[in-house]
C-alpha cells in the first residue's frame, strides 16, 4: 500500500466534511450506536497496518506497532489499543514522531545502557530497550537499560511481557505528562507515572502493570466514548472537585494518586529516575499529549530491567507458585468475590476474547475509524459477527 502524499491528506474529506487535520476531536455520543461489536484479531490488526502505512510507517515496523496495539485490547486495557491507534496516526502525519527515527546506544557496560530514542514511536523505543536489557540479563544475571527522547509507550506490561518470555523477571518504569494533582496542590504537575513488573512461576505469573494515578487517562477516555460515569475518587473538574463525568475530567485533566499521597510518592520516585536521571523531560517540562500539543517529541524517560531470578535461588519458580497460592487460597471477606492476583483479572479477560474468538468494540469507536477509513482511503473495520453478547459476571 503506497503512502498519500501530505498535501492530499489535508484535503481528503470524509463524509462528514471532517479534515484530517483534526480527526484526533472525539465523536459525539449517538444514543443509537451505544453498543458494541465483535472483531476479529486479524481483521483488527489488519486495519491498524493499513492505515500505518497510509501515514509512511515503514513495513518492518507495521507489525510490531499492530501488535502491541491489540495484546492492550486483548488485556482489556482498550485506553491503549486500537483506540490510541488515532493519535498515533495524527503525531506521524504531523511528524511529531519521526517515522523513520531508530533508538542509538549512547553508552554501555556489560550490565547497564543509556539510550537515546532518538524520537521515535514508544514501542520502538521499549522493545529495543528490553531486548537490550535481556542480552544483558543473559551474559550478567542483570540487565538495566535507561532511556531518553522517547514517546508515550502505551501499555508497560507487554515490556514486562519480552522479560517474561525470554525467562526473566521483567521491570518497566515511565514517567508522563502531568495530568496528576499532588496532595494540597490546585494544578497538575506530575505525570501518572507507570510501572510494571512481570516474573513467571512454574505454573502461574505474577504481573502488576499499574499508574501511580487512581485511573489512568486512557481509562477516562474510554469512559466517555461509551458514555459511562466514572468513580468520584478518579479525577477532578477545572474546580478541583471530583467528578463523575468523564467529560468535565477529560477537560481538566486532574487526575487524582493512587492512595493520595503514597501515590504521588510513588510517582515522584519514578519521575526521578525515568526523568532526571536519563536527561529527559520531567514533571511539568513534559508537554501534554493532547490535540493542543504542537511541540514534537515530548522526550519521555523509561527503565527497562531483566533479572535472572534463579541466579538469588535455584528454586524461585516453585516458591512463586507457592506464594501465588497462599494468597488465593486466603480466606475471601465474601465468597463472591474471591481473591485476585495481580494481573488476574487481565487474564480473565483474554479468556473471554478466546471464547468470543473475536475482540468487542463499542459500536461509536468502530464508526470513528469508518471516517478515519474514509479519509486514508484505506478497507474500514469489518465486523465478525453480531453484537457483542453480555459479558460474564467476572467482569462485570
Amino acid at each position: 500500500m503506497t503512502m498519500i502524499p501530505l498535501s492530499n491528506m489535508f484535503v481528503a474529506r470524509s463524509v462528514s466534511g471532517r479534515r484530517l487535520a483534526s480527526f484526533r476531536m472525539p465523536l459525539a455520543f449517538h444514543p443509537e450506536i451505544a453498543h458494541s461489536s465483535l472483531v476479529f484479531v486479524d481483521e483488527v490488526r489488519r486495519f491498524i497496518q493499513d492505515c500505518l502505512s497510509r501515514v509512511g510507517v515503514p513495513s518492518i515496523k507495521l507489525r510490531c506497532i499492530s501488535d502491541f496495539l491489540v495484546a492492550a485490547d486483548y488485556r482489556g486495557i482498550y485506553g491503549s489499543g486500537l483506540n490510541r491507534l488515532e493519535i498515533y496516526l495524527n503525531d506521524l502525519h504531523h511528524r511529531y514522531v519521526r517515522i523513520d527515527a531508530d533508538p542509538v546506544v549512547i553508552s554501555e557496560t556489560p550490565v547497564v545502557a543509556h539510550v537515546s530514542g532518538n524520537g521515535a514511536l514508544g514501542v520502538i523505543v521499549g522493545n529495543f530497550c528490553m531486548d537490550l536489557a535481556v542480552e544483558k540479563a543473559r551474559r550478567s544475571g542483570l540487565g538495566l537499560v535507561v532511556a531518553k527522547q522517547s514517546q508515550h509507550f502505551g501499555m508497560a506490561a507487554w515490556y514486562a511481557f519480552r522479560a517474561m518470555s525470554n525467562g526473566f523477571a521483567g521491570l518497566v518504569l515511565s514517567n508522563a505528562a502531568p495530568l496528576m494533582v499532588p496532595p494540597g496542590s490546585q494544578e497538575s504537575v506530575m505525570g501518572a507515572n507507570c510501572l510494571a513488573f512481570g516474573v513467571k512461576g512454574k505454573n502461574t505469573h505474577f504481573m502488576l502493570d499499574m499508574a501511580t494515578s487512581a485511573k489512568d487517562i486512557g481509562s477516562i477516555e474510554w469512559a466517555f466514548m461509551k458514555n459511562d460515569y466514572i468513580p468520584h475518587n478518579w479525577a477532578a473538574d477545572e474546580c478541583g472537585v471530583s467528578t463523575c463525568f468523564p467529560s468535565l475530567a477529560l477537560s481538566a485533566q486532574r487526575l487524582f494518586p493512587a492512595g493520595d499521597h503514597k501515590g504521588f510518592c510513588l510517582a515522584a520516585l519514578i519521575d526521578v529516575l525515568c526523568g532526571v536521571m536519563s536527561g529527559s523531560n520531567y514533571a511539568t517540562r513534559i508537554p501534554r499529549w493532547n490535540v493542543e500539543c504542537q511541540q514534537g517529541n515530548p522526550n519521555l524517560g523509561q527503565i527497562f530491567l531483566a533479572l535472572d531470578p534463579c541466579y538469588f535461588i535455584p528454586d524461585f519458580m516453585e516458591r512463586l507458585d507457592d506464594f501465588n497460592s497462599r494468597i488465593k487460597n486466603s480466606r475471601p471477606k465474601d465468597k463472591m468475590h474471591p481473591i485476585r492476583l495481580p494481573g488476574e483479572l487481565e487474564k480473565l479477560h483474554m479468556d473471554y476474547v478466546d471464547d468470543l474468538r473475536a475482540l468487542p468494540y463499542p459500536n461509536i469507536l468502530l464508526a470513528k475509524y469508518k471516517v478515519i477509513a474514509d479519509m486514508l482511503c484505506v478497507k474500514p473495520i469489518q465486523l465478525a459477527f453480531g453484537s457483542c453478547p453480555a459479558r460474564k459476571k467476572c467482569f462485570t
